[in-house]
């Protein structure tokens, strides 16, 4: 089964948390693109690169896997992904693909809202719910890794017999 990584790949430390999850990810015996690793569109001393390259480049890579791991964060890209997969796996061919599964890590979404703090004083994180609504109604959306890797284990086990 191969997973598209899908996330912020920016800065530095989202480039090391996405290899570490790639690696971890791998060690399960899950194929994984991860585009951080992908030189051939993120190899930044290059100036031929265009959007239409990196679009065609990682289009290629999410139409070769089963599910695409959503990190979910305001990155517009992860969604642009993320609504590829859904389609795919809703209106093209749903055993080939079985579509999306979110992973949600910002601490901030452990916080209880408080009525008391409004506004930017309130640290409870909010997520686009539409955005929620469709990682739920595909393969779901977990707060942890561990949580991530149990479902992906029991999808694996599903989808191989």
């Amino acid at each position: 089964m191969k997973i598209y990584l899908g996330g912020p790949m920016f800065t530095a430390a989202e480039v090391q948390y996405n290899l570490a999850l790639a690696a971890n990810l791998r060690s399960c015996s899950f194929q994984v693109y991860c585009p951080n690793e992908n030189m051939s569109i993120n190899d930044k001393t290059r100036t031929d690169l265009t959007g239409e390259m990196i679009y065609q480049a990682d289009i290629v890579e999410l139409e070769s896997s089963n599910i695409f791991l959503c990190q979910v964060a305001e990155d517009s890209g992860t969604m642009w992904e993320a609504g590829y997969m859904d389609c795919l796996s809703t209106h093209v061919d749903p055993v080939r693909y079985l579509g999306c599964i979110g992973l949600a890590t910002d601490i901030r979404l452990q916080t209880l809202p408080n009525p008391q703090q409004v506004g930017v004083d309130n640290q409870a994180f909010y997520l686009n719910q539409f955005i929620v609504g469709g990682l739920k109604l595909s393969l779901g959306i977990y707060l942890t890794e561990e949580e991530l890797l149990n479902k992906l284990n029991l999808l694996y086990k599903e989808h191989n017999g």
